[in-house]
Formats: C-alpha cells, sequence, structure tokens
C-alpha cells in the first residue's frame, strides 16, 4: 500500500483492518484519525508522522519507531509494541490499556495526561522523561529505568516498583496506592507533596531527602532509612516504622499519631510541635532531641530514652512511662490539667438515650 493511498482510506474515515504492514514506508503527511484494528506494523518507521487522535487496536507493534511522532489523544489497546522506540516524543492525552510494552525506549519523553493501564512495562526505559498527570494502573514494571525522570502529579496504583530503577528521579505530587517500592534507594531525592499511602516501604533509604508535606499514611516502613530527611508537615499517621532510622531529621510540625516507632532511632531529630498520640514507642531512642511543644498524649513511651532531649510544653498526657529514661525532665506535662478536667466531665456526664427509648 502506497502512503497516499493509505491516507485517502484514512481520510475517508475507513477502518485498516488485518492489514500486513510491514513493508508501508511513510513519507511525511497528515495521517491523523487513523483506525488501525489487528494490523501488523512490525519494523515500520512512523518516525516524525501525524497520527494524533488514532487507534491502535489489537496491533502488532513490535521494533516500531515512533520517535518525534505526533501522538496526541491515541489510543493503544490490546497492542504488543515490545522493543518499539518512542524517544523524545511530546504527547498529550495518551491512552494504552492491556498491552504490552516491554523494553520499549521513551527516554526523554514530555508526557502530560498520558494514562497506562494494565500494560506490561517491563524493563521500559523512561530515563530523563518529564512526566505530568500521568497515571499507571495495574502495571508490570520489572527493571524499567525511570531515573532522572521529573514526574509531577503522577499516579502509580497497585504496583510492584521494587526493581525499578529512580535513581535522580525528582517527585512533586507523586500519589503512590498499595505499590511496593521495598528497599528502593531515594537518598537525597526530592519527594515532597507526595502520598504514599499504605505503600510497601520496607528498608527504603530516604537519607537526605525532601520529603515536605508528604503523607506515608499507613505505610510499612520497618527498618527504613530517615537519617537526616527534611520532613516538615510530614504525615506517618498509622505507618509502621519499627526500628526505622530517623537520626537528625526535620520532622517539625509532622504528625505520628497511631504510628509504631518501636525501637526507631529518632535521635537528634526535630520534633517540635509534632504530633505524636497514641504511638508506639517502646525502646525507642528520642537522645538529644528537639520536642518542643511536641504531643505524646496517650502515647506508649515505656523504655523510650528521652536523655538529652529538649523540651517545652511537651505533652505527656495519660502516656505510659514505665521504664523510660529521661535525664532533665524540665519542660514536660505529664498532665494537662485542662484536658484531664475535661475528661472527668465527660467521663460523669449521663448518657443520653437514644431516640425512641
Amino acid at each position: 500500500m502506497t502512503p497516499e493511498l493509505l491516507r485517502a482510506r484514512i481520510k475517508g474515515g475507513e477502518p485498516l483492518m488485518d492489514l500486513d504492514l510491514r513493508q508501508l514506508v511513510l513519507t511525511p503527511g497528515d495521517y491523523a484519525g487513523a483506525v488501525f484494528m489487528r494490523c501488523d506494523l512490525r519494523g515500520v518507521n512512523l518516525a516524525g508522522v501525524d497520527l494524533r487522535d488514532s487507534q491502535f487496536i489489537r496491533c502488532q507493534l513490535q521494533d516500531t519507531i515512533w520517535d518525534g511522532a505526533q501522538l496526541d489523544q491515541c489510543v493503544f489497546h490490546g497492542s504488543n509494541a515490545s522493543g518499539a522506540r518512542m524517544r523524545a516524543a511530546s504527547i498529550k492525552e495518551m491512552n494504552w490499556s492491556d498491552s504490552q510494552a516491554i523494553g520499549m525506549d521513551m527516554s526523554e519523553a514530555q508526557w502530560v495526561s498520558v494514562n497506562f493501564v494494565k500494560t506490561d512495562m517491563t524493563d521500559v526505559c523512561l530515563k530523563g522523561a518529564s512526566l505530568k498527570q500521568v497515571s499507571f494502573t495495574e502495571c508490570a514494571w520489572g527493571k524499567a529505568d525511570m531515573s532522572g525522570t521529573r514526574q509531577e502529579q503522577v499516579l502509580y496504583m497497585y504496583g510492584d516498583l521494587t526493581q525499578a530503577l529512580l535513581q535522580d528521579a525528582h517527585w512533586d505530587g507523586v500519589v503512590c496506592v498499595e505499590s511496593d517500592l521495598s528497599g528502593q534507594d531515594f537518598h537525597g531525592q526530592t519527594l515532597q507533596r507526595c502520598q504514599l499511602t499504605e505503600c510497601r516501604l520496607e528498608g527504603c533509604n530516604f537519607q537526605d531527602a525532601l520529603l515536605e508535606q508528604t503523607n506515608f499514611k499507613g505505610a510499612f516502613m520497618r527498618g527504613a532509612k530517615l537519617i537526616n530527611a527534611r520532613a516538615s508537615r510530614a504525615m506517618f499517621v498509622y505507618a509502621d516504622l519499627q526500628e526505622a532510622h530517623c537520626q537528625g531529621g526535620r520532622y517539625t510540625q509532622s504528625l505520628w499519631a497511631d504510628a509504631c516507632l518501636d525501637h526507631a532511632d529518632l535521635s537528634g531529630a526535630d520534633l517540635t510541635q509534632s504530633i505524636l498520640h497514641r504511638t508506639r514507642c517502646n525502646g525507642a531512642s528520642f537522645m538529644n532531641a528537639e520536642l518542643e511543644y511536641a504531643d505524646f498524649s496517650y502515647a506508649d513511651v515505656s523504655r523510650a530514652d528521652f536523655r538529652g532531649s529538649r523540651f517545652m510544653r511537651t505533652q505527656f498526657h495519660r502516656a505510659l512511662i514505665a521504664g523510660t529514661r529521661w535525664g532533665n525532665k524540665a519542660g514536660v506535662l505529664e498532665k494537662d490539667p485542662l484536658l484531664f478536667e475535661a475528661e472527668q466531665w465527660s467521663a460523669g456526664r449521663p448518657t443520653a438515650p437514644r431516640a425512641g427509648y
């Protein structure tokens, strides 16, 4: 088929079905709006071609070349594009579903509002790419290379990223939902305003990382390294941080309610104005920590070590303190008189009957 005939059929609104187009040599031009169904395009060079608003349904696209192609609003469904090359492509509103992108080279790409659903991204290369408002739902990753990427408002849902390469990646507003990033090394990287709720982060290295306003609610972070992390206003509510290494971190105004910090090391950390209600801190170290206006109300700090810590109106209302090592307790408030009075009043208040009883 000649490029002219192909273009005529596309512009005539004719779907291209069950065609072997492996010998196709396209000339520059407008091929936008094409519909390819069950076509074989393996090895075809589509670089620089205008294919905006096109659809590739159950097509064979292995080893195709798409460098610089115009692919805005394109749809790839049930297609196999393993080994294809889509380098330095600036794309908006592209959608992939139930497809294979194994080993694709998408490095230096610039994507906005691109979505991947149940697509195999194993060993894909996105090195140096810029991703904004991109989503990946139930995708396989393997050893995908996302090093040096800039990601803004990107969504990962139910993904295993344990083997992905994320060195020097910059995350701003990235959301990971029930994803596994165990063992990842984010040393010195930026992950600010991110949502890592209920993710597996066991053994992750966040040393010297920028984590301001990042949400780790319900995350599994046993043994994680947050040494010297900058995590002001971060949220660790319900997170499991047993034996975590948080020495010297800046956690001012952070939230730790109901978190588990058993045997964690927060020595030298700055927890000024932080909320640690109901935390489990059995055997944790807060040596030489900054704890001004921090609130450990109802927490279990049994056998915790606070020697050398700086207190100022630091609340330990109804906290469990058996075996706690204190040093100088100046500034510690073991009971909040006003809160205690309110609790006494509430306990003595008669229970109002329910309507109808």
